[in-house]
């Protein structure tokens, strides 16, 4: 073995060994370590980071938070100075330069702290890891729409008064005029406006839906029909109705059974393979029925499925809210594919709500909890032909 000396560095020590005051210690890394550069809002200091390049550098190095995919930085832009999205929850790219988005709420307060890393993010005063039911929120900014660079260029101003908790917004890809939907599940509402917001033309509501206190209606998630018809899901419902609105059927079936539903919050209608897939978010699985509502089977132990998308070959991309995963599941409901980070640094995920994939191939994830909209390129050292990729999605 190689004798280490002063040619590599070392040295022989002679002298005494004594005990070092923690006064008289250095100090740990500032980059991973309290310093007094950086504070909460009452001057505490702890272990800390702030966001930090995670990719690997000439193939070497680096981290996988994003799967196969690196975060586009500052898009979108701030709207208003101090204030960010509060609770990003549904988003609809018509293309790369029209990218449109709607929030639970509006805006919310901005973060006190750029602190993202770290114990004391999740306790110290003006902690990041608070969301809107603890913040002050702005009802202004719920549709918004945005360009490839993340500029602002558009937004319903107009309607905001209209809306109370946003949930989803869509475009009937069946309809010629390209009508914007708009799901509101605190007024308990679905909007359906032209397609540049200028007028309202439909809404359905409880009263249409024929909402009762056994089987309350909620304007969760909607999904189209080619001859016009769309379906409503949300609680333990879904319902039919046709083009003008009006009411045809209702399935109402509370429960954690085969076919039974609890907190329905997404639905895929897969005509080409005669399939219909929900995701019954009450019960962690998706459900599996034919054209007819026929129970088929279900897909179990998904913990928190709140966004539910196919891609157009069949395969099913589920974005967990909870555990903060994409999953990637082929015909049979097997596993194929998971990854994502839990937090709130860029490239991070925190309630993942929504997603959506332009034909370019960014993604672009709402997050109810990061409060935000993150967009995503895929990474330089990542094949185009690699599974973890998500492909084009299928609209409906």
């Amino acid at each position: 073995m190689q004798t280490l000396g002063k040619e590599n560095g070392f040295q022989v020590l002679d002298v005494p060994g004594q005990v070092v005051p923690p006064k008289q210690r250095p100090n740990k890394s500032k980059r991973l370590y309290g310093n007094a550069e950086i504070t909460d809002s009452g001057g505490h200091l702890s272990p800390h980071m702030l966001h930090q390049p995670y990719l690997p550098v000439n193939g070497k190095g680096g981290q996988d938070l994003s799967g196969p995919y690196e975060v586009v930085e500052g898009w979108p832009e701030t709207i208003m100075e101090g204030w960010r999205l509060a609770g990003a929850s549904g988003i609809h790219v018509v293309s790369p330069d029209r990218v449109m988005v709607c929030t639970h709420f509006g805006l919310v307060r901005e973060r006190l702290t750029p602190l993202v890393w770290g114990r004391n993010i999740l306790q110290m005063e003006g902690s990041p890891i608070q969301t809107y039911g603890h913040m002050e929120k702005k009802p202004e900014h719920f549709i918004t729409t945005y360009n490839r660079e993340g500029k602002l260029i558009d937004s319903w101003r107009q309607h905001d008064h209209r809306f109370g908790k946003v949930n989803r917004i869509f475009i009937n890809p069946y309809d010629a005029d390209e009508h914007v939907w708009i799901a509101d599940s605190e007024k308990q509402t679905l909007f359906k406006f032209t397609n540049d917001g200028s007028e309202l033309v439909m809404t359905v509501g409880e009263v249409q839906a024929r909402s009762i206190p056994d089987h309350p209606w909620k304007a969760q998630d909607i999904a189209f029909l080619p001859n016009g018809d769309f379906y409503t899901l949300g609680l333990a419902r879904v319902d039919r109705f046709n083009k003008d609105g009006e009411l045809q059927s209702s399935l109402l079936r509370r429960g954690s059974g085969p076919g039974e539903f609890l907190d329905l919050h997404g639905i895929v209608l897969d005509g080409e393979r005669g399939r219909i897939i929900v995701s019954d978010r009450g019960n962690s699985r998706l459900q599996i029925f034919d054209n007819d509502w026929n129970f088929i089977e279900e897909w179990p132990n998904i913990y928190a499925p709140y966004a539910l998308r196919m891609q157009t070959d069949g395969t099913v991309w589920v974005g967990d809210g909870f555990t903060s995963k994409f999953l990637k599941y082929d015909l049979n409901g097997k596993l194929q594919e998971s990854w994502g980070t839990w937090g709130i640094a860029p490239g991070t995920f925190w309630g993942v709500h929504w997603f959506d994939r332009d034909d370019e191939g960014s993604i672009y994830v709402g997050e109810v909890y990061g409060e935000r909209v993150q967009k995503f390129r895929r990474r330089p050292d990542v094949s185009p032909d690699d599974p973890r990729l998500i492909g084009p999605l299928h609209r409906y």
